[in-house]
């Protein structure tokens, strides 16, 4: 397989971590675009009293509400519960 198809078709694993258990709450495999992260939300936003901790990904800011949303770590969507 050429070099040029693999850098074409990565497969990203997104995932959401508890910061303070360290638990993986959801995850999804796709691209790094909206569709996949809004997968990734529609298994979480029943958790009403989270942050989401995110790098500056375009995908992050159209799904998640501005307010819930700060941008920290690349590569990192973290949720902060304290019901988790």
């Amino acid at each position: 397989m050429a070099q040029a198809e693999l850098i074409k078709n990565k497969l990203w694993v997104i995932k959401a971590v508890d910061r303070r258990t360290r638990r993986t709450v959801a995850r999804v495999l796709g691209g790094r675009d909206t569709a996949t992260f809004r997968r990734l939300y529609d298994k979480l936003k029943h958790l009403t009293n989270c942050t989401f901790y995110t790098d500056k990904g375009e995908a992050f800011a159209k799904v998640l509400p501005s307010e819930r949303q700060v941008i920290g770590n690349p590569g990192q969507i973290t949720p902060r519960c304290p019901c988790a």
